[in-house]
């Protein structure tokens, strides 16, 4: 019988969904065994809440979500969505990230437009609008890498941090990362739950790492020129393909699916 005290945690980009076409349909097999069998599937990702409203519809979920790298946790409820912030807001973000902008030659989605964020993408232009619709942290694209620790230090020095994600720098706050955002998360569901929990996370990014080290089965998905990110986990599994093809065979090897 399947133990069904299992949450699954996956990142979307290069993960879950692929990265050129953001393509899932590699990795339909074990979502309808996912739905069957009622595992949570919490989505954790850079992206923002219109996003994941849209991607959890073409997925057939309804369920939890974390966005923009752990800055915020939405949890379902009737009609609407309960938010719990864990970082600062996206009013406090831009004017650091304007302050930055003078002396760092840094372009942030505040910047471009729609058609310049499909550009980047490969997102249709009502995709980018709602990629554009921030409420917590501001990807951008550093112009010049040798100024990453130099800006790395003033963001700091505001309470804030700079990650990197599969294509943009990530300004967000500081000690938020998928990791906290997803600690947060099992207490809140623990909090009517006697059982243990089986934790199982998916990812392929440096912003993926806080989220792989903290659930008990961390599977890395390599990026889509077949390389993986290095990492040194305990018990790491490295999925075999990329993106949801690679999703899908390490699932079904967890869970033993024919």
């Amino acid at each position: 019988m399947l133990d069904t005290n299992i949450i699954i945690f996956t990142d979307l980009d290069g993960t879950l969904l692929d990265h050129t076409n953001y393509g899932f349909e590699a990795a339909l097999p074990m979502l309808d065994f996912i739905k069957t069998n009622d595992i949570p599937l919490i989505i954790v990702t850079s992206k923002t809440k219109n996003e994941v409203i849209r991607i959890q519809e073409l997925l057939g979920f309804k369920a939890p979500f974390i966005i923009e790298n752990g800055a915020g946790i939405f949890i379902p409820f009737e009609d609407t969505y309960e938010e719990i912030a864990l970082g600062f807001h996206y009013k406090y973000i831009r004017a650091c990230f304007l302050k930055y902008a003078k002396s760092i030659q840094m372009h942030g989605f505040f910047d471009m437009s729609d058609e310049e964020v499909a550009k980047h993408t490969n997102l249709s232009l009502e995709n980018a609008a709602d990629a554009k619709k921030r409420t917590f942290t501001e990807p951008f694209i550093l112009k010049d890498e040798n100024r990453l620790s130099e800006l790395q230090r003033m963001a700091n020095e505001d309470g804030l941090n700079v990650v990197k994600g599969g294509r943009f720098h990530h300004l967000i706050t500081k000690r938020q990362d998928k990791s906290s955002a997803i600690k947060h998360f099992i207490k809140y569901y623990k909090k009517n739950r006697e059982e243990d929990l089986k934790t199982i996370a998916l990812g392929d990014s440096a912003n993926d790492l806080s989220m792989l080290q903290s659930v008990d089965t961390p599977i890395l998905i390599p990026h889509h020129d077949g390389s993986y990110m290095s990492c040194d986990i305990r018990g790491l599994i490295r999925a075999p393909y990329p993106g949801p093809r690679g999703w899908n065979a390490a699932l079904k090897e967890y869970f033993n699916v024919k």
